[in-house]
């Protein structure tokens, strides 16, 4: 087979493609990834850590002029989606670093287009790939966004799809497998090359070409007005000195330059910034009247405002006026040091600061307190990141199940997933019963142990449901140990478990036990409780609803485990029964329930006071009830109380309750900031052990309690995304946008909310007013307060919304959140993080230990 050069365009006909075949008969797996192919640097930092040098901007303006139209040229291409990224994965240096002219010939290429074998279950079939207007494109109707795009795997990192997929060694070596995101799902496109060269172009081609569309973006959000205007006048228009009086932008370049990068204006706004930079009035604009325009398009009002204030109307900041901004409004305790470091930073070695550079400092600052956790403690006392149901990817019921869910939990700190195994002719497969497709267990192992321990090297407890009949279980047993080998724990258990320091980088497993496993001494004498091991599993719980529907499976839902999965297990399941029975007492069983049989529980009061003793010193597991079939969840905050350790929540439905769940688990690993350990120590008032259940109102009525008072502003957003239905060109109404603030906790507000320039719905919710045609960078300055318990269990959920679309979210724990002026993360409805979407707010707080708590 001929190879083909990186500057030659694709050979016409269709060239023989590599010969592999497929027998699997489930579905295509689904995705979520970022940042994670072996090409790329595996040090991670958080993009606002350092701003752009201009260097920088300028060499990648300069390598992405062929991507990015000159205004001139801008093609009416679709309006781009915002960018997003994943928690876990984001690098150091912005990808590989290539040439301009190694860009240039794979750009060239990719507008050609390359010939590539498209992979599917059914089958494979040669198509032209070729990017147009920021487009992956092939046949007359099929399309990817470069901005859709979360992953592009190859080797290693494609190692699973291509042992799933049956290749042969010649498709492995030049396999590209997609990661895209198609509304809220996620899907992978699976593409063999015909050789080397198209492999390494296709490959690199389309890698460059999102770390380019990122770090565009990333220059937009710089602050220095004057450079962005400068970089991309010189890229986009015209490189010579002598250009810059001719007046050559219409209002309509600039309009398809923001929609380009997804600068979110109305038209009557945008013109508005038009005719104010264009002084002489004949509709066009030169490049002193551009610079113009991006300065009054990226003014920050709210940003200059606090300037004033602190500078008292000088347009410069000295040293000691920084110092006692940090002190006083930002409540930091910087060393002298530390205080010189960060102003010559941002002063460029001045003796005074400037607003340019103060505006940096202010996005640059972390929102979230830094991370001071003990994992010395045993892990029952400790609340663990757990996802049910890990595997499905949209509702409980008809979704297929996929590896990309687990990589996405584990990417984003789960500490306990949840595999359910079941029986097939072809051996143990991960699946929901028999109603969905399904995984080869040794496929979802593969995958587990390849992301365990990247983003937190804390234990991951595999919570199995095992399904299966014997045979399957040898089978089963043997995957396990070849797939995990010595990460497994499976020491034989001495007094109190491990800790988390202790079990670093080992997969703790969890199966139920029957009660024949239990001890002869433990056992009970109840004669009428059945030998094996019943599934109290979600599964359980769904049966129940479809025997009350009428429906009949024949499915056995009670299976014995085999001696060598209970002794592989470090934790036990026991169906529950009640606290007083012999087996509620060994170290390392666990109770798991669904969230109805748990609250059906804590009705009675001393039943409650029973869970919570329990929880002090065993381990216990809730799970959604299987009406929530469309996988939503309920509110984490009420299991937590009671001390449960995995409250398992539905990761793939973004909603309240899995948004309060990570903001739990969101404080950042010391050396790592993007990264969470998946273990929050419990507060103090639910650590201790106690004889009786009786005791603990004792304990608490000894506790010195206190409020908390929050005053909070919302003051600004940056770079809002698009409604996903929005279409500028239709002469639809332009939004408004507002923000709801809304106050989580265990009990009811002290002093309810009350708000300054905005409005309040209840004791513990309020919202901004609406502001239009500026999606950009918006302005409420809306303040809010409100007078809480200190429980340990408070969260702020701010929510951006237009009159009918939820834009961004971000969930916040207040003991977590630091104070002063910080530009906090927003989230898609998805879950993921916009890497340059931010909201700008002020926070303060304190204690008053006076106030008598009920």
């Amino acid at each position: 087979m001929r190879s083909t050069s990186l500057s030659e365009s694709p050979t016409k006909g269709t060239p023989s493609r590599p010969q592999f075949w497929l027998k699997r008969s489930h579905k295509d797996g689904l995705v979520v990834l970022d940042r994670s192919s072996p090409r790329f640097d595996d040090k991670f930092e958080e993009h606002t850590a350092e701003e752009p040098s201009k260097q920088l901007i300028k060499h990648i303006i300069r390598r992405t002029a062929n991507y990015v139209s000159r205004p001139k040229t801008l093609k009416k291409a679709p309006i781009m989606g915002p960018v997003t990224y994943n928690d876990a994965f984001f690098t150091k240096d912005g990808g590989m670093q290539l040439s301009d002219d190694h860009l240039r010939k794979l750009y060239t290429r990719l507008e050609n287009g390359i010939v590539l074998t498209k992979v599917s279950r059914k089958k494979q079939v040669d198509q032209l790939f070729h990017v147009e207007s920021g487009t992956l494109k092939w046949r007359d109707t099929k399309s990817i966004g470069i901005d859709t795009i979360k992953d592009v795997r190859t080797g290693d990192m494609a190692k699973n799809y291509i042992e799933d997929y049956k290749a042969t060694n010649a498709a492995a070596q030049n396999w590209v497998t997609i990661i895209y995101q198609l509304g809220t799902k996620f899907r992978a496109l699976h593409l063999v090359a015909h050789n080397q060269a198209d492999h390494e172009c296709f490959y690199l081609g389309i890698v460059s070409m999102v770390d380019s569309r990122r770090n565009l973006m990333r220059s937009i959000s710089d602050p220095d007005d004057e450079m962005f205007a400068n970089v991309h006048w010189r890229a986009n228009v015209s490189a010579e000195k002598a250009a810059d009086d001719i007046d050559v932008l219409s209002f309509q370049d600039v309009e398809e330059l923001c929609a380009k990068f997804n600068i979110f204006c109305s038209s009557r706004y945008l013109r508005r910034l038009f005719d104010l930079a264009d002084v002489n009035q004949n509709g066009l604009l030169s490049f002193q009247e551009f610079q113009t325009f991006v300065q009054e398009l990226k003014s920050r009002p709210e940003v200059y405002r606090i300037w004033h204030d602190i500078t008292r109307g000088t347009d410069q900041l000295n040293v000691d006026d920084f110092s006692r901004f940090v002190l006083e409004q930002q409540h930091e305790e910087w060393s002298h040091t530390k205080l010189t470091s960060e102003f010559e930073k941002f002063s460029q070695g001045s003796v005074t600061m400037r607003l340019e550079g103060f505006r940096k400092f202010l996005t640059s600052q972390p929102h979230l307190n830094d991370s001071k956790a003990d994992y010395s403690h045993p892990i029952n006392k400790y609340f663990i990141s757990s996802s049910h149901n890990t595997y499905l990817q949209g509702k409980q019921l008809g979704e297929n199940p996929t590896v990309e869910t687990y990589v996405l939990a584990l990417q984003q700190g789960c500490r306990c997933i949840e595999i359910d195994i079941w029986d097939s002719e072809e051996g143990p497969v991960v699946c929901h019963g028999r109603l969905t497709g399904s995984l080869p267990l040794a496929n979802v192992l593969k995958v587990v142990r390849k992301y365990a321990f990247i983003t937190s090297p804390y234990p991951l407890v595999l919570s199995l449901e095992v399904h299966c009949k014997l045979a399957n279980q040898i089978i089963m047993d043997k995957i396990l140990r070849q797939e995990l080998g010595t990460n497994i724990f499976n020491r034989t258990l001495k007094g109190s478990l491990p800790s988390p320091a202790d079990l670093k980088h080992k997969f703790l497993i969890k199966v139920k036990k029957s009660k024949n496993d239990v001890p002869k001494s433990l056992q009970d004498e109840d004669s009428s409780t059945s030998s094996t091991s019943s599934t109290s599993s979600s599964y359980d719980s769904e049966n129940e609803v479809r025997r009350r529907s009428g429906r009949r499976l024949s499915i056995s839902t009670k299976m014995h485990v085999i001696e060598s999965l209970v002794a592989m297990s470090l934790i036990h399941g026991l169906k529950f029964r009640n606290f007083s029975l012999p087996e509620s007492k060994t170290e390392n069983h666990c109770f798991s329930l669904s969230e109805k049989k748990l609250e059906n529980l804590t009705k009675d009061e001393l039943q409650k006071l029973a869970i919570e003793k329990h929880n002090r010193r065993f381990l216990m597991r809730v799970y959604p009830h299987a009406l929530r079939y469309k996988s939503s969840n309920f509110n984490p905050i009420k299991f937590w109380e009671l001390g449960v350790q995995m409250v398992a929540t539905n990761w793939q439905t973004f909603d309240v309750g899995q948004q309060i769940n990570k903001a739990m688990f969101q404080l950042p690993l010391e050396d790592a900031p993007l990264w969470h350990s998946g273990y929050v120590l419990k507060p103090d008032y639910l650590l201790n052990n106690v004889a009786k259940a009786g005791d603990i109102k004792a304990m608490r009525k000894g506790l010195q309690k206190r409020s908390v008072r929050l005053r909070i502003e919302i003051l600004s957003a940056q770079m809002l995304p698009k409604p996903k239905d929005f279409k500028q060109k239709q002469k639809q109404a332009f939004p408004c946008f507002s923000v709801n603030l809304n106050v989580f906790s265990n009990s009811r507000p002290i002093e309810p909310l009350e708000s300054e320039n905005g409005l309040v719905s209840s004791d513990s919710s309020g919202c901004t007013p609406n502001r239009g045609e500026n999606g950009f960078n918006p302005v409420w300055e809306t303040k809010f307060k409100i007078t809480v318990e200190d429980t340990f269990f408070n969260f702020l959920l701010f929510k951006i919304k237009t009159a009918d679309t939820e834009l961004a979210t971000c969930c916040l724990k207040l003991s977590y959140l630091r104070r002063g002026y910080r530009h906090v993360p927003l989230y898609s409805e998805g879950g993921e993080r916009y890497i340059f979407s931010t909201l700008f707010i002020h926070v303060d707080y304190d204690y008053d230990y006076k106030n008598e708590l009920a």
